[in-house]
C-alpha cells in the first residue's frame, strides 16, 4: 500500500486527469444550471430528465443540510413584528369585549411548546376553551414524498403550520400545511383520513354541501412545458376525502379568454392563488356553488361558475397582492389588501395593510378602516406582507389576522381598536400566525360538546 501511495506518476496523467476533472465540473454545472432554470423559470425546458434530477439534488445538498441540520433556527418567527415588541404577550383589552358573538379557532405557533397550535376562544371572555396539538410529523409519517415543487422539512413539527383549520360542528378538525395533503381528525382527535392526492395550500373552505375547497398544486403542469411552473388548481375534497373536482386556474383563464394573466410576465408562479370562498346562497351578483378566488401576484380577484365553467366577474385592484375574500351581504365583498409594492427591490408596505370593499351595485371600492388601521397609528398600524385575513362576526364586529406580524385585531362596529392578540413567547420573540377562522354561538357550542364528549375530555 505505501509503494502505492507513494509511488510516481507521470505529469500528462495527472494533465489528464485535471482536464477530464475541469470538463466534467463544466458539464456538471451545466446540467445543474438548466435544471435550476426549468424548475424557476418557464421559458425553459429541461433537458436531462433524471440526469438532472440526480444532478440538481447534488448541488442542492447543502441548503438540505443546513434545513435539516439547523434545530436552533426560527423558521416561524414573525420577522415583521420588531416593531411590537414592547407589546405584551397574549389578549389585550382596549375597550369592551362583552359583546362579541361567537368564537375565534385561533391558529398559531406556539414556540413555548414548538408547535403549530389551534385555540378554540370564547370572543366575549377572550378565553381558551379547548386546544389541539397535531403531531404533524406522526400524521404525515407514511405521506407520500413525490412533489418536485415543496421542501418536506416543512413536514416536521419545528416547521409545520396548521394552515386555516376548520372546526365542524360535529367535531371534527381539519387542517392542512402550507403545502400538505389534507387531513381530517375526529372529535377525538384521531385521524379518520388524509388524502394525498393534493398538495394543498393557503386557505381552507367549507361550501353548502360540506365540501372543502382549497387551492392545491398541479403536478406535473399542463400549462407550461417545465417542471417548475407552479400551476395552481381550485380543488374540492367530499367529507369522506375524495377529490371532487380539481381544475387549474390558469387552464380556466385560457379558457375564458384571459391568457394574458398568465403569460404577460414570465414567472413561475404567476397566479399565486390564496383564497378560495365558496358562496353558500344565491343573491342578484353570484349563484350558490360559485367559488371566489384572490390570486395574489396579478392582484387578481375573481368569481368563478364551476357549473358553466366560466369566470363571472373578474378585477386588477386596486387592492395589490391581496389575501382573502369574504362575502358581506348579497353584494358586497371585502377583500385583505396587503398593499405590497415591489420598484425591483423586494416587496414593502409604504403605508400600511387594509380591508377593501367592493360594492357590485355601484363597481365602487372603498376603505372604511383607513383609519382604524392607517399610517398615523405609526408602529401599531397593521403590516402583513404576506398572507393575512379579515373575519366578520354577526355582532358587526372585524377580526384582522396580521400573520407575519404575529399579532390578532378585533375592531367594534364604530371601528375602535378592543382587543388585540400578540403571539409571543416564553423569550419575549413574537411567532406567526397561520389563518385563524371566525366561528358562530351554534356551531362553536355544537363542537365543543362534541370534543368535551370523548374519553378523558379536560376541556
Amino acid at each position: 500500500m505505501e509503494r502505492f501511495l507513494f509511488s510516481k506518476v507521470s505529469t500528462w496523467l495527472v494533465l489528464l486527469l485535471a482536464m477530464l476533472g475541469i470538463a466534467g465540473a463544466v458539464y456538471f454545472g451545466t446540467i445543474v444550471m438548466n435544471e435550476t432554470r426549468a424548475r424557476t423559470s418557464p421559458e425553459f425546458g429541461a433537458k436531462y430528465s433524471w440526469v438532472g434530477d440526480a444532478a440538481y439534488s447534488v448541488a442542492d445538498f447543502p441548503n438540505f443540510l443546513r434545513d435539516t441540520l439547523k434545530p436552533d433556527g426560527e423558521p416561524r418567527a414573525a420577522d415583521l413584528s420588531a416593531r411590537l415588541a414592547d407589546l405584551p404577550g397574549g389578549w389585550t383589552r382596549h375597550g369592551d369585549t362583552s359583546g362579541i358573538s361567537g368564537y375565534l379557532l385561533l391558529s398559531r405557533i406556539d414556540r413555548d411548546v414548538d408547535l403549530s397550535v389551534a385555540e378554540l376562544v370564547d370572543l366575549s371572555t377572550l378565553e381558551v376553551v379547548h386546544r389541539w396539538e397535531p403531531d404533524a410529523e406522526a400524521l404525515l409519517a407514511d405521506a407520500p414524498r413525490t412533489s418536485k415543487l415543496i421542501s418536506f422539512t416543512e413536514w416536521t413539527n419545528h416547521r409545520f403550520r396548521v394552515m386555516h383549520p376548520i372546526l365542524m360542528p360535529d367535531g371534527r378538525f381539519l387542517f392542512h400545511g402550507q403545502f400538505s395533503p389534507l387531513i381530517a381528525l375526529s372529535a377525538c382527535g384521531e385521524m379518520q383520513w388524509r388524502q394525498d392526492g393534493a398538495i394543498l395550500h393557503h386557505s381552507l373552505n367549507v361550501d353548502a354541501d360540506g365540501n372543502f375547497w382549497a387551492p392545491a398544486l398541479l403536478e406535473p403542469t399542463k400549462i407550461a412545458k417545465v417542471e417548475g411552473f407552479r400551476d395552481d388548481a381550485l380543488t374540492q375534497i367530499s367529507p369522506e376525502g375524495e377529490i371532487l373536482f380539481q381544475k387549474s386556474l390558469a387552464q380556466i383563464l385560457i379558457e375564458n379568454g384571459r391568457t394574458d394573466l398568465i403569460w404577460q410576465n414570465i414567472i413561475a408562479d404567476p397566479m399565486h392563488t390564496n383564497d378560495i370562498q365558496p358562496v353558500l346562497a344565491d343573491g342578484p351578483y353570484w349563484k350558490k356553488g360559485d367559488l371566489f378566488v384572490s390570486a395574489r401576484h396579478r392582484s387578481l380577484a375573481l368569481l368563478y361558475r364551476p357549473s358553466t365553467d366560466k369566470i363571472v366577474w373578474l378585477k386588477q385592484g386596486p387592492w395589490l397582492t391581496q389575501h382573502d375574500i369574504d362575502m358581506l351581504d348579497d353584494h358586497r365583498i371585502a377583500i385583505f389588501n396587503n398593499n405590497v409594492i415591489n420598484k425591483g427591490n423586494g416587496g414593502f408596505i409604504p403605508d400600511n395593510s387594509d380591508v377593501r370593499i367592493y360594492d357590485f351595485r355601484t363597481g365602487e371600492v372603498s376603505n372604511p378602516y383607513a383609519d382604524a388601521m392607517g399610517k398615523d397609528l405609526g408602529e401599531n398600524r397593521v403590516i402583513a406582507d404576506t398572507n393575512g385575513l379579515m373575519e366578520f362576526t354577526e355582532s358587526g364586529h372585524m377580526i384582522v389576522e396580521e400573520d407575519t406580524s404575529g399579532r390578532m385585531l378585533i375592531y367594534a362596529p364604530d371601528r375602535s381598536l378592543v382587543a388585540e392578540y400578540v403571539n409571543k413567547a416564553r423569550t419575549g420573540r413574537i411567532y406567526r400566525m397561520a389563518w385563524s377562522r371566525y366561528m358562530t354561538r351554534e356551531d362553536g357550542d355544537s363542537a365543543l360538546a362534541a370534543v368535551r364528549a370523548c374519553p378523558g375530555a379536560n376541556g
